[in-house]
């Protein structure tokens, strides 16, 4: 037998190793499941733990070299090239958004997984938990299991975010030139500091050998935009 597709976003069905149908939910209260064959049964789902927001103050750790200060603080989760610090808004690489946030002890019983999810990313990121690392996450859903390293008491949640290298290219574009090009942004040949092994004598981070940016094109949405959403879900084995 077979199980139609639940569209309901909270709850998920999924095949363990055994071939067994397992229901994911985050929502508390009777699932019905209706088959192929006609016939259906009802899961009851016990009470689950409402899902909330780990909201700013955000530490942020920029690497070094990029242009960004060492460290900044988030209020709340906003995008790189909206910051007013120019250092922040035309910088590419990775930064680390460090929060220490509570979790009671009746938050975690009734076999209940918890997760973490991290909204809107741009564009990746490795997720961290009380110094477990819970992987990586490139598309959406930027989500993790975290029932592994979770614990009644503080938290420390650690998010290492990269973006594309546009942003920095484009603010370059406002620093004088330092090496010979053509009208359409080519190289006309390899500048001599290259050469040596030294920094750009105009102050550029990047360089190209084909230009494709301007001042004035858009900066690229980049960081943890979340929101960081902490949920319960729990998850049982069909008997059938």
């Amino acid at each position: 037998r077979k199980a139609r597709p639940v569209e309901d976003p909270g709850i998920a069905l999924t095949l363990d190793r055994k071939g067994r149908i397992e229901i994911r939910s985050e929502i508390a209260g009777p699932i019905i499941l209706k088959y192929s064959d006609g016939s259906s049964e009802t899961i009851e789902v016990p009470g689950i733990v409402p899902a909330r927001e780990i909201t700013g103050p955000w530490n942020v750790r920029f690497a070094p070299g990029g242009g960004a200060p060492e460290t900044a603080v988030f209020d709340k989760l906003v995008s790189w090239s909206g910051h007013p610090d120019k250092g922040i808004a035309y910088y590419s690489g990775e930064a680390t958004y460090t929060k220490t946030f509570p979790l009671a002890a009746d938050e975690l019983g009734g076999g209940q997984r918890i997760m973490i999810d991290l909204g809107d990313v741009q564009v990746m990121a490795e997720v961290k938990l009380n110094g477990k690392d819970l992987g990586i996450l490139w598309k959406p859903p930027y989500r993790v299991d975290a029932t592994a390293a979770v614990r009644a008491g503080d938290n420390a949640l650690e998010v290492r975010v990269a973006n594309l290298a546009i942003n920095r290219q484009i603010g370059d574009e406002f620093l004088p030139e330092d090496s010979d090009r053509n009208p359409d942004g080519t190289l006309k040949a390899w500048p001599d500091w290259l050469l040596a092994g030294k920094p750009s004598p105009s102050g550029r981070f990047t360089f190209t050998s084909w230009r494709l940016w301007s001042k004035n094109d858009k900066l690229q949405p980049s960081g943890l935009l979340g929101p960081v959403i902490l949920t319960a879900a729990v998850v049982q084995t069909v008997k059938k």
